[in-house]
């Protein structure tokens, strides 16, 4: 964390000297890191109040009582995907960086770090928050054959909402956002948005199929992260 304030000091100093699509504020990035941090030490304070499920909780779940939308991921285990899903999320960093590759991008490097350290602090602090806070059970935990050591851990009642899901969305519409914000006449806006919104839609795919999340856990989750990735940018457009 202090390696992250030092540099976010030095990308907003330079910041101050140029002005282009985007432009940095101190008091504006006060706000959202000062807000990705209380969201993040909120989450670290309810993690006591989320304990693990005992023995009797377990054996006493039916996923009977779950809605209709959801009930099938009850009976969904892929190992598969979930592997996949995990690869999908180490890719994340990816999309910000391949701004870079962009002369238009590059010109704005310090708001584009910036920016999307604030949009990655707000999503994990907002997504590990609502975890807890929620206390969803996850589907693993109605499936039979799953280990028992596995449902009576903490995280088996962190479902909702997708991490994986928020994270990924955050970092796919912010670069969409990005990219479309300095290329606004080009013909490709539309694929950019659609690669943007079909990267988490299939990430919640693999969250579903390997039995970690709900529908509504991934949904939600693409639409938070990806509000988030593309609101970021909006409040830092220079106004022409």
């Amino acid at each position: 964390m202090k390696h992250f304030f030092s540099i976010f000091f030095l990308l907003l100093t330079v910041s101050l000297l140029s002005q282009d699509t985007y432009r940095l504020a101190w008091g504006r990035e006060a706000a959202l890191i000062g807000g990705g941090v209380t969201l993040w030490y909120g989450a670290k304070r309810a993690g006591p109040l989320n304990p693990p499920f005992k023995e009797a909780q377990v054996l006493a779940l039916n996923a009977h009582h779950i809605n209709t939308i959801d009930r099938f991921a009850t009976r969904q285990n892929s190992a598969r995907a979930r592997r996949a899903s995990d690869l999908l999320l180490y890719t994340s960093p990816v999309w910000p960086l391949l701004l870079m590759l962009d002369p238009a991008v590059r010109r704005q490097a310090p708001e584009v770090g910036v920016m999307a350290g604030e949009a990655v602090l707000l999503t994990v602090g907002l997504t590990s928050l609502t975890k807890d806070l929620a206390r969803r059970t996850r589907p693993y935990a109605y499936h039979p054959d799953v280990p028992f050591s596995e449902k009576i851990t903490q995280d088996a009642r962190r479902s909702f909402f997708s991490g994986h899901t928020s994270v990924i969305a955050t970092t796919t519409f912010f670069s969409a956002k990005i990219w479309t914000d300095c290329h606004p006449d080009s013909r490709w806006k539309p694929a950019v948005w659609a690669g943007a919104a079909v990267i988490p839609a299939a990430m919640g795919w693999f969250r579903v199929r390997g039995g970690r999340h709900f529908p509504t856990d991934v949904l939600a989750g693409l639409v938070v992260g990806g509000a988030i990735g593309w609101l970021v940018p909006r409040l830092h457009e220079v106004r022409k």
